[in-house]
């Protein structure tokens, strides 16, 4: 396949910040997770909406890529969580204010995979449409329903939004290779085993305690953790195979902004990592901006001087479902700001 690059990166993160001590000392937060975690702060945003956020970090994509509004052929905006109201069309709205030319825009709902699962797409896409780009967004906030703190052990959620142009235009990273994996038979972790018909008249806060217990009292804690170690190195194996490298070779490994002992569990040990070859430190002080850890940690890397050009990066998702997609850069250059 031709080149294709990340040919502009742009983001959202609010800069308010809550802190862990504060969460704990109030009670939201178990201190008892906190001591695995390891966390420090976690980004709030109180004002802007998921697809508003998006707007803003798509507007800087596009401004950093060079790339006129008329050159996005398609607009693949990625979530997690609610953005706004029901049959509501978030990637439109995000389409209209961030570019404005009537792309076809998509939304893309897979847990905290999406948006490396979309940069698999949109490379695919400019296979065919090879004189345009395509703009993805990720963006979430966590609040209402959705218990920041306690929803999903492990990890604490933030607010924030991240976008990439995607095209045949040198800039700060090439892609040399993607892969992805899925083991569906998971997926039954995040259902339990009550009635889906009634689950859509559910009420009140999100839990995923009481659907993960269900499941494993019928799969063992170890054979979960086996087949998502299995899935990961399948997918990193994959994605570096295309690339032609191997792991030693990579610079930086670039993963969700978990607690440090999911992230051990789920990154770390199974590829054998240190800690410091990620952003972690970074990364602890934002939350887990489900899709948009990964596009984030890039632009901080890059921009901070961890990354320079020549540099091989490999970023790892992972999503409910479950879904894991690793995808191999090189940094191409260093992106010149424009403000």
């Amino acid at each position: 396949m031709d080149d294709v690059y990340l040919s502009g990166i742009g983001g959202y993160v609010p800069a308010d910040r809550t802190t862990v001590t504060e969460a704990v000392a109030d009670g939201r937060y178990e201190q008892a997770w906190n001591a695995k975690d390891r966390l420090e702060t976690v980004a709030v945003e109180t004002r802007l909406s998921p697809a508003e956020m998006a707007v803003r970090a798509g507007r800087q994509a596009l401004l950093r890529s060079g790339h006129r509004p008329q050159d996005i052929s398609l607009l693949l905006h990625v979530t997690a969580y609610r953005q706004g109201p029901e049959a509501w069309a978030a990637a439109s709205y995000v389409e209209r204010y961030a570019v404005g030319v009537g792309a076809p825009a998509l939304e893309i709902r897979q847990g905290c995979n999406g948006g490396l699962f979309a940069l698999g797409l949109a490379r695919s896409h400019l296979g065919q449409y090879a004189d345009t780009a395509v703009l993805i967004t990720c963006a979430d906030r966590f609040d209402g329903a959705f218990d920041r703190w306690r929803t999903n052990k492990g990890m604490v959620f933030g607010d924030g939004a991240a976008a990439v142009v995607m095209s045949r235009r040198r800039g700060t990273a090439r892609v040399l290779g993607v892969a992805t994996r899925a083991d569906s038979e998971l997926e039954q972790m995040h259902r339990g085993t009550g009635s889906l018909a009634s689950a859509t008249l559910r009420r009140g806060p999100l839990d995923a305690g009481p659907a993960k217990k269900a499941f494993l009292r019928t799969t063992s804690s170890a054979e979960v953790q086996r087949r998502f170690e299995a899935q990961v190195v399948d997918a990193v194996d994959g994605a570096l195979s295309e690339a032609g490298t191997k792991l030693d070779g990579i610079a930086q490994v670039l993963v969700s902004n978990l607690g440090h002992e999911l992230l051990t569990r789920a990154f770390l040990e199974p590829l054998e990592l240190p800690v410091e070859r990620t952003a972690w430190q970074w990364g602890r002080h934002i939350g887990h901006l489900a899709n948009s850890d990964q596009f984030l940690a890039l632009e901080h890397q890059v921009r901070t001087g961890v990354l320079h050009e020549g540099d091989l990066v490999l970023l790892i998702g992972m999503g409910v479902g479950f879904v894991w997609t690793a995808a191999v850069l090189e940094i191409a250059e260093l992106p010149v700001r424009t403000h």
